[in-house]
């Protein structure tokens, strides 16, 4: 397994277990980043920056079509930023 993968996976892994902890409030939060994470960890890459690329592009994207309030991807964005000061 490559880096990109295997940071995927570590990520992943890493979310799963911030989610089994989560109050309801963040279950949101948890299930909507999982999903981009596990959109990009399907795709191919080999590095580290390509993965997290991938997830940053994929958010951006999603943000501008679907309507989540403010407050929503401001806590996407800072769980996301929690898991990259982990790895």
């Amino acid at each position: 397994m490559n880096a990109y993968k295997t940071h995927a996976e570590a990520v992943y892994q890493q979310l799963l277990s911030m989610e089994a902890c989560a109050a309801s409030e963040q279950l949101f939060t948890y299930s909507y980043l999982l999903g981009h994470i596990s959109l990009v960890s399907s795709a191919e890459g080999d590095t580290v920056e390509e993965f997290m690329s991938g997830v940053e592009h994929s958010l951006a994207e999603a943000f501008k079509v679907d309507h989540l309030e403010d407050t929503d991807k401001e806590d996407i964005l800072n769980v996301w930023q929690q898991l990259n000061a982990a790895s």
